[in-house]
């Protein structure tokens, strides 16, 4: 089913190498999507930072391969492959809300 690469061109080789990068990226691109699609804004969320800390935070924004969350500490610009659903008691739930994000001055 392979093709016997020994028998292959350079020219044809790289022919070959440009459709498994394109294949490779749409799946990695289809994958995100499937994970992004499994978030909304206003959402309660957490993940763990390169440092071992964990972020809790809100879903204010779905961009095209990242979620933007809002945190104590400040926005943070998230792939949804690290991003967990929190559940909350429903005794804390008060002290967690949307927050409105002010423009940015580009």
């Amino acid at each position: 089913m392979l093709p016997d690469l020994t028998t292959l061109s350079e020219d044809e080789l790289i022919k070959l190498n440009r459709r498994i990068v394109e294949r490779l990226q749409l799946l990695r691109s289809a994958r995100s999507l499937a994970q992004l699609a499994q978030f909304s804004v206003g959402m309660v969320v957490e993940f763990d930072t390169d440092d071992g800390r964990t972020i809790s935070g809100t879903v204010a924004r779905l961009n095209q391969r990242t979620a933007t969350v809002v945190t104590a500490s400040g926005r943070w610009r998230v792939s949804p492959g690290v991003l967990r659903p929190l559940t909350i008691p429903h005794a804390k739930t008060h002290s967690l809300r949307p927050v409105a994000l002010p423009r940015r001055q580009d």
